[in-house]
């Protein structure tokens, strides 16, 4: 009987498998299409995407996609000139422009105002895996403009040879240079933002740049002011010579681009580069800012690419394809709030994810108004207090008084802008 029931189970497990295979194929067959993506990657980066594109291709054959690299700096000006001359684009190698592109959010906001990009709100999708900052910083005005792709961030890298157990608290920054450990932070004004969050109060603690917390930064600009009196805590303009010096394994500390950990693996070596969230104090944690590579859609594909573009953006940042991501590149973060990295077999792409969930995000509401602040006060008077010449407090007001004066010059140009339409 038994025997008999086995063999009856296994025909009809026969019968049944070729029915499953055939609506798979039908399933997977009626995707089809052609795209085409612009992206800034180069390196491992290039080569993970290009994989998980190939991995698509192979589930869904009747797809054809050709990607394109664009340097970071020149990618979103291709693309608004594409949009601006429908009738005449630019020629890319495939003789289209552009179904997708991935670019870093700030480029999106020049790109919303020549009215190049699709906007997503219509197609109800479900945002509910994505880490909740990331989509701020793909929507404007409350209309969602993309979806986020990987995250960067800044996290503390070390040299293993140089450090045993790696400082976690700000007083132990001075501990660690006072021990002849040299520590190293790029100090213009964004890449020292990341300590103004530990001297927040909790009421004003928040994941999204909003208004910027004046007393917090007076705290911290008095904080780095005594600790660069240590000639082992080191305060330089110089990203390029800082990233070389670490490089090179002359540096115990440096605060460091989570973009740049790959090819810093490649010249310190994997078996000595260290990783760790920056320092914090007590209960309060550092905030870098967070930077979101997001994926828009151009507005000039015909619906049809653009539902393609949407199927394909889905696969790209499902659980799965951001893992690989993030194990592949060990650089880019991921925006997937599911994804889980295991801190004992990938230490690293755990403590870039880790670190990323206390980042700080400028919404792309505020981006403009935020990037315009920095270039033309915040550098100026970051430079002034930490070369004696004001005091934090000084810096503060006069700091609060050009962003005012810019917010009232932000909201005449936008006044200006309704009253033309």
């Amino acid at each position: 009987m038994y025997r008999l029931f086995s063999s009856i189970l296994l025909l009809a497990i026969a019968l049944f498998l070729p029915g499953c295979r055939n609506i798979t194929s039908e399933a997977t067959e009626q995707v089809q299409g052609r795209l085409l993506i612009w992206h800034p990657f180069k390196g491992k980066e290039a080569e993970t995407l290009n994989s998980i594109l190939d991995e698509y291709g192979e589930l869904y054959p009747k797809v054809k996609i050709l990607s394109e690299f664009f340097p970071e700096k020149k990618i979103s000006d291709q693309f608004r000139q594409q949009s601006q001359s429908v009738l005449l684009p630019i020629i890319s190698q495939s003789g289209l422009g552009p179904d997708l592109l991935i670019s870093s959010f700030e480029n999106l906001i020049p790109l919303i105002r020549a009215e190049a990009l699709k906007t997503l709100d219509d197609y109800n999708l479900n945002l509910s895996s994505y880490l909740p900052r990331s989509i701020s910083q793909v929507t404007f005005d409350d209309n969602l403009y993309g979806l986020p792709f990987a995250l960067s961030t800044q996290v503390l890298c070390y040299n293993k040879t140089k450090v045993e157990q790696p400082l976690k608290t700000l007083p132990e920054i001075i501990t660690e240079a006072e021990a002849k450990r040299q520590i190293a932070l790029n100090s213009n004004f964004l890449d020292t933002l990341w300590g103004m969050q530990i001297f927040r109060s909790q009421s004003k603690s928040n994941p999204e740049y909003k208004t910027f917390d004046l007393q917090a930064w007076v705290d911290w600009l008095e904080w780095l002011r005594i600790a660069q009196e240590n000639p082992n805590f080191i305060l330089a303009n110089e990203r390029f010579a800082l990233d070389q010096k670490f490089a090179k394994g002359k540096l115990a500390y440096y605060v460091c681009e989570s973009e740049e950990i790959s090819e810093m693996q490649a010249v310190l070596g994997a078996d000595k580069l260290g990783v760790t969230t920056l320092p914090g104090l007590g209960n309060k944690t550092a905030g870098p800012l967070l930077y979101t590579k997001a994926i828009v859609f151009n507005r000039y594909s015909s619906n049809s690419s653009i539902k393609l573009a949407l199927q394909l953006a889905s696969f790209l940042t499902n659980k799965g394809q951001q893992t690989k991501l993030a194990l592949k590149t060990e650089s880019l973060i991921p925006v997937n709030s599911e994804v889980k990295l295991d801190r004992t077999l990938s230490p690293i792409q755990a403590t870039l994810y880790a670190q990323s969930k206390t980042a700080l995000a400028v919404s792309l509401d505020y981006v403009y108004e935020f990037n315009n602040a920095d270039k033309l006060y915040g550098e100026n008077y970051y430079n002034l207090v930490m070369a004696g010449e004001i005091t934090p407090q000084e810096a503060a007001l006069e700091f609060e008084q050009r962003i005012f004066e810019l917010k009232q010059k932000v909201r005449q140009e936008e006044a200006s802008k309704s009253g033309e339409e």
